[in-house]
């Protein structure tokens, strides 16, 4: 039943970064659970702010390489390319995330916490929530999953102006790099804007707003460009990116702990909340050249088979594990407060979160991206058949006296 394919051609060291983002991520939100082991938990929470800006490194690293590829394939980069692509993101997205959205809003209305007169809590559904304001206190995870969808929204678009205004002055690498340093400029100066004349706080009024983080992404794109029309700089240089790698995230991991967690991020610091996002996706966009040189030649350890299983579930383990999970597993820890009983309840934590998202990954989220290639074979339909058959027959064994 929780038998996933998990495919030789993968790249494992894309699956090992992405298997410590969700995991930092994890390891940070349910860390209230420890609370009867540790005098204070915030010492954890640096796993939620690194783990989402990993993530966002890494799709903007995998979505800009498929973007490029697009770009380079296509003799004209048209309005239906833009279509195609949306569609396909869309379908690898989009399905799992209302699905979970929807259940949230069911139950929030039926314990009498879904704010009815808070406009955010139905732009929610179009990724409008913490577009100019702070995200609601509804769907915490939704906040990032904003931020890359309105890149996939955006930076198709501004490539499609980019190569039109230029055409044919320029070289596509060239045109590329432009709708990077375009789009990167302009989130960049919004937030130097909004901390100038704001002064918003570091966490809701900038960390969490989709305008000022999608120059995250665009590091992760701008890796993709030098891995495509790089390469020999890309793999040459890797392991000296690797130290700066290492540099950059102990500035991060430095300045976390003495003026995030020690100023407040109420008063964090003009380079808190401008700069700082920059060095820590930059930090671990040098991981990529050396990550993506460890390639995946068969899944003989447990280890590999582990982390593997991991990265291919991580949308719908982020998707969960906090609006589901966590919250049920920290009412619970609040029966006993022993050290034993804490530990045991986090384990929990873990464990249900992986099994809940394997189930959702192989019955609903994979069948739903299949789709998207249904109109050119029947590939995608006749998977989504199998799966919801096979969904069926899990749930109706289970309910079975």
């Amino acid at each position: 039943m929780l038998k996933i394919e998990l495919g030789s051609n993968r790249i494992f060291g894309l699956d090992l970064l992405r298997f410590f983002a969700i995991i930092m991520v994890l390891i940070s939100h349910g860390r209230s659970i420890l609370n009867p082991i540790f005098n204070s938990t915030d010492f954890m929470s640096l796993g939620g702010f690194w783990g989402v800006e990993l993530f966002f490194v890494l799709s903007g690293f995998l979505i800009g390489g498929i973007l490029i590829k697009i770009f380079e394939k296509e003799d004209s980069f048209d309005k239906e390319i833009i279509l195609s692509f949306w569609k396909r993101r869309w379908f690898r997205t989009l399905p799992n995330y209302y699905l979970i959205l929807i259940i949230n809003v069911l139950i929030a209305i039926a314990i009498g916490r879904f704010v009815f007169n808070d406009i955010r809590y139905y732009s929610i559904f179009l990724f409008f929530q913490n577009f100019f304001t702070r995200h609601p206190g509804f769907f915490g995870e939704a906040w990032s999953l904003a931020v890359e969808e309105w890149f996939y929204l955006i930076f198709p678009v501004i490539l499609f102006f980019v190569n039109s205004l230029l055409f044919p002055l320029q070289k596509k690498q060239s045109k590329f790099l432009i709708s990077i340093i375009i789009v990167f400029l302009c989130s960049f100066i919004l937030k130097l804007i909004t901390v100038i004349y704001l002064n918003a706080e570091w966490d809701s009024g900038i960390r969490k707003i989709v305008p000022l983080r999608l120059d995250s992404i665009l590091t992760g794109v701008l890796f993709a460009w030098l891995n495509y029309y790089k390469i020999d700089v890309f793999v040459k240089y890797k392991k000296i990116m690797l130290v700066f790698a290492f540099f950059l995230l102990t500035i991060s991991l430095f300045n976390y702990y003495n003026d995030i967690l020690k100023e407040g991020i109420l008063e964090s610091s003009f380079f808190s909340k401008t700069l700082y996002f920059n060095i820590t996706s930059l930090g671990f966009a040098f991981l990529l050249p050396y990550a993506n040189s460890n390639r995946t030649v068969g899944l003989k350890s447990i280890w590999r088979k582990g982390v593997t299983l991991i990265s291919l579930i991580s949308y719908s383990m982020y998707l969960i594990h906090y609006s589901f999970v966590f919250l049920v597993i920290n009412r619970l820890s609040k029966i006993n407060d022993s050290i034993m009983f804490s530990i045991i309840m986090y384990c929990c934590y873990f464990g249900i979160t992986i099994i809940f998202s394997i189930l959702l990954y192989k019955y609903f989220e994979k069948p739903m991206t299949d789709l998207r290639d249904f109109n050119s074979n029947t590939k995608g339909l006749n998977s989504v058949k199998s799966y919801v058959k096979k969904g069926v027959m899990v749930v109706s064994n289970a309910i079975k006296p």
